[in-house]
């Protein structure tokens, strides 16, 4: 983390609240409202990271040098009732192996399904989604392969939404707005190009 962000007033919110959280970012300031920017330290990517997510270390944070970042991290609040969590998965396969990165998330989401493809000026994105009944809740996954159009670089990005209780008045996920959020994330997913 920048030596500069040590010294000031550090943000109230969970993100830089929580210390190993707080030693991925590399700045407070927010890049768009709500959220911080994640640059990898694999130098392979950086994404938007919610102001209120956190991560804990190992095994929801992994690293293998360059060429490998597996980060699971979550948004809760009880007051709010609900539950988001993120999964994201970064290999440096990209496009050359899309048939087995899907299979994989397919296989790790219980999906058995398409996957529509959307493009943006520099990524392909595999999206789709799915939902699970438990007992006294319902779960909306959003999830997706995006590959570098530049490069071999891909990121696996599985989103959640759930009510933390379902009884309770204040449970209302709007599947679409989440399906747009989710899509947001990963249309900010950005790769960087091989010097």
């Amino acid at each position: 983390m920048k030596k500069e962000a040590d010294s000031m007033g550090l943000p109230n919110t969970a993100a830089f609240q929580d210390e190993f959280t707080r030693s991925l970012l590399d700045s407070p300031e927010e890049v768009e409202e709500g959220h911080y920017l994640f640059e990898s330290k694999t130098l392979g990517y950086s994404m938007l990271w919610p102001k209120n997510a956190v991560t804990d270390g190992p095994p929801f944070y992994q690293r293998t040098k360059d060429s490998f970042e597996k980060i699971i991290f979550y948004d809760r609040n009880e007051k709010e009732n609900y539950d988001y969590s993120f999964s994201t998965t970064y290999s440096t396969y990209g496009e050359s192996a899309i048939d087995s990165s899907l299979g994989i998330l397919s296989d790790s989401v219980r999906y058995d399904g398409e996957y529509k493809k959307i493009e943006t000026n520099k990524t392909h994105i595999y999206f789709a989604m799915s939902e699970k009944v438990f007992k006294d809740s319902i779960a909306y996954f959003f999830f997706g392969y995006i590959t570098s159009k530049e490069n071999q670089k891909g990121l696996e990005y599985i989103f959640s939404a759930e009510c933390l209780d379902n009884t309770k008045s204040n449970c209302n996920i709007d599947i679409k707005k989440e399906e747009k959020k989710a899509l947001h994330y990963m249309k900010s997913v950005e790769f960087s190009t091989d010097e």
